[in-house]
């Protein structure tokens, strides 16, 4: 495995375990957005270190459906993370800038770490 692709993974393991603490918090306690945004974040650099690893360039973007279509080029069970995709992107951008606030419920905040937990292992399954 190339020495780029363990950074990638490293970071994405990193924003993972993020969410993961920031999962186990008491309910009332939960910061959702920064929970969502590591969840989206997760995907993302796990996406990253695939293409990285296919020697694919993906340039300076952070749109999980462009990084999934990147992948399908080289596997096209990568077309699963689409739904995943969906439900993720909005908390890149969304819960980060004041012109688009939005705090997502507790809810929501553990089905984001549910998306990101399947495609973290998807993703790691096809690295290996």
């Amino acid at each position: 495995m190339k020495e780029e692709t363990r950074k990638w993974i490293a970071k994405a393991l990193n924003d993972y375990k993020t969410a993961e603490k920031l999962l186990k918090l008491p309910e009332n306690e939960v910061i959702t957005d920064t929970l969502c945004f590591h969840c989206q974040q997760t995907v993302e650099k796990l996406l990253k270190a695939f293409l990285v690893e296919n020697d694919i360039n993906f340039g300076k973007v952070h749109s999980l459906e462009y990084l999934i279509k990147l992948c399908s080029t080289v596997d096209k069970e990568f077309e699963k993370l689409y739904e995943v995709a969906r439900k993720l992107s909005d908390y890149a951008v969304d819960v980060r800038y004041p012109e688009e606030f939005y705090i997502p419920s507790v809810q929501e905040a553990k089905d984001a770490f549910k998306s990101a937990t399947l495609a973290k292992n998807f993703i790691l399954g096809k690295l290996k």
